[in-house]
């Protein structure tokens, strides 16, 4: 037996015809591709409608807000962040930084100065 089978024929037939439907249906109509509507947020709407016109001087300005922008992300906050992490957990100087205040009793001396805390006052009106 050579050759196809007329059933086979026709199934390669039809195979045939719905590859090329498909590669039909691939190609793009000028219409295509349909994209939603961008979403801007308020301050990029604002300096879209700011520099239309292409004035100099409004350009001159978006520059410097980017600038600024670029100043404050990247020098400005990463400089605090070190900072504060120096200054609260690698700080290694004595009495750099006072977790809390030793409490202080009547009677308790002060090492500094040698002064002897007085007693506390009596209140006979307070239940304490």
């Amino acid at each position: 037996m050579t050759g196809y089978t007329p059933d086979e024929k026709l199934r390669l037939q039809q195979l045939r015809e719905l590859r090329r439907r498909w590669l039909k249906d691939q190609e793009l109509s000028p219409r295509e591709p349909v994209l939603p509507p961008q979403r801007m947020w308020p301050l990029e709407r604002f300096w879209n409608t700011f520099l239309q016109d292409r004035a100099p001087w409004k350009h001159m300005i978006y520059k410097m807000y980017r600038r600024s922008i670029f100043a404050f992300t990247h020098v400005l906050i990463p400089a605090w962040i070190i900072h504060y992490y120096v200054k609260y957990h690698v700080a290694t100087r004595p009495y750099g930084i006072v977790d809390r205040k030793p409490r202080i009793f009547p009677g308790d001396i002060i090492l500094e100065t040698g002064e002897v805390i007085p007693p506390m006052k009596e209140f006979p009106d307070q239940h304490h």
